[in-house]
């Protein structure tokens, strides 16, 4: 990338972005903090747009902590932090691209002892994946290696039914309680905000879950549909 960083429209519009926080009654005003995040914003922005497709994919192998750190002299622990101000700070895309994303990583996840292990190279993309897990009542596993996602498969399989319409949830735990035979009392609890928990305390295989409900995950749900792909269901 240091061939050509940006062409010379890009250079105009980067330099009156830089000229606004200097010329304008603020010289000296903007902390060297804040200066290096915006050169940084500017320069991974650009790197992203480059590398990401006409669906929204990032190619994160040429987004990587590695690759920029060598770029810029600086340390891969560095870029993360960086990576993490930068969406703190300027990104206001609010179109759920990170499920899309997420899902597209899940084709290289693996799953064992009923355990989903992804592979995050994104740090905000791992933080906005954890998030909603929280919110939604399940947990991951803390790893040595910060980029590794790992969390139980029932949780994952709640991620991908809370990722449904309200009415394709309905009928995705309509088809567990008639499958399972749940008793009447039981029922009453099975909502898609608790069925990961419902599941562990069940002990129902997830992979018989899956073949129970394949036809009814949605096209559009990219996350059920990755994971159906993972366990080998439908495919």
């Amino acid at each position: 990338m240091k061939e050509k960083l940006f062409n010379d429209t890009e250079k105009i519009t980067m330099f009156n972005e830089i000229a606004s926080h200097f010329y304008c009654g603020n010289f000296g005003q903007m902390s060297k903090t804040d200066f290096e995040l915006m050169m940084f914003h500017l320069y991974y922005k650009k790197l992203k747009d480059t590398n990401t497709d006409s669906e929204g994919y990032i190619d994160y192998k040429k987004c990587s902590d590695y690759k920029i750190s060598k770029e810029l002299g600086i340390t891969q622990q560095r870029i993360r932090n960086l990576k993490i101000r930068d969406h703190l700070i300027y990104d206001n895309d609010e179109d759920n691209q990170w499920k899309k994303r997420f899902a597209k990583l899940i084709s290289a996840a693996r799953h064992e002892n009923n355990k989903v292990i992804v592979n995050i190279p994104d740090p905000v993309l791992f933080l906005e994946i954890k998030n909603y897990i929280e919110e939604i009542g399940g947990y991951i596993e803390i790893q040595l290696n910060s980029s590794i996602l790992q969390m139980r498969a029932e949780y994952f399989f709640q991620l991908a039914v809370l990722n449904e319409e309200k009415e394709t949830q309905n009928r995705i735990i309509k088809e567990l309680r008639s499958h399972f035979n749940e008793k009447n009392e039981e029922n009453a609890v099975f909502e898609a905000k608790n069925i990961g928990k419902k599941l562990i305390n069940l002990s129902i295989d997830i992979a018989s879950v899956l073949e129970n409900i394949a036809t009814v995950i949605s096209p559009g749900n990219y996350i059920g549909r990755a994971l159906l792909s993972l366990f080998g269901v439908g495919s």
